[in-house]
């Protein structure tokens, strides 16, 4: 049984609270989390902004491109659940550092300089995984930052599939090795964490929202070794810490 899994909150929560607000990074980490997962994309006035969507209107009240908005601009939009607004990179490194890691999720390839640049200015490399869905940013990434730690999303990742990397790794013959791979929960298969311990990889799972059942299917990938699980419903982490203190 896996006993020193990761335990990271995906969007912080997405359930009770709106995704990638302070609040739901709260919730996460007060209910246990090690790390909190988020996204990152720039406004159009050079902020780098948590937020997942490039359209702001499943997220906010409104209806607009994130892209055409100043981040003073964006404060007159609020969050459909707790009327929160949504902050910058740097306002959750300040207040979140020594509190929890952070796997920040770059969906924008342009901004992983200053992204990174920004972490350690503030010294929080070691605390940071950067991630995203492009195989060779992120070989490039590690490369021009050694102490980087990586997290590749191969659920529609670009450079490297799913198949390839079953193959290659099978074969210990991948072009690049990055520190994780997260993976969609209802793809995983116990030959894809083999392989990912086989080549010294961290697999993660992500996407439990839409399950009835998200509890049982989590302790199901535990039971198959799966080194981290991104929580959508933050109440979801202190369940499975119980269970596996009974374990």
């Amino acid at each position: 049984m896996k006993r020193d899994l990761l335990f990271i909150g995906h969007r912080g929560t997405r359930i009770d609270y709106d995704e990638n607000t302070l609040k739901s990074f709260e919730a996460a980490i007060k209910s246990g989390a090690q790390y909190i997962e988020f996204d990152v994309r720039r406004l159009k006035d050079g902020n780098l902004l948590v937020f997942h969507d490039a359209f702001i209107d499943k997220t906010l009240i409104g209806s607009v491109y994130l892209k055409d908005l100043t981040y003073a601009e964006l404060k007159n939009y609020k969050t459909k659940i707790r009327a929160a607004e949504i902050p910058l990179l740097t306002e959750v490194l300040d207040k979140l550092a020594k509190r929890t890691k952070f796997i920040i999720e770059l969906k924008e390839e342009e901004i992983k300089n200053d992204v990174i640049n920004m972490v350690i200015k503030k010294v929080l490399l070691k605390d940071c995984v950067i991630g995203g869905r492009n195989y060779e940013l992120l070989r490039i990434i590690k490369k021009e930052f050694p102490k980087c730690q990586v997290c590749y999303n191969i659920t529609k990742g670009k450079g490297l599939d799913l198949k390839e990397f079953i193959e290659l790794g099978n074969q210990k013959n991948l072009h690049f090795i990055p520190d994780m791979i997260s993976l969609k929960s209802n793809l995983i298969k116990a030959n894809f964490i083999d392989i990912c311990h086989e080549n010294g990889i961290k697999a993660l799972a992500w996407d439990f929202i839409k399950y009835a059942n998200s509890v049982k299917i989590i302790k199901d990938l535990i039971k198959l070794q799966i080194d981290g699980i991104l929580f959508d419903d933050h109440k979801n982490i202190k369940i499975i810490k119980q269970w596996l203190k009974r374990t």
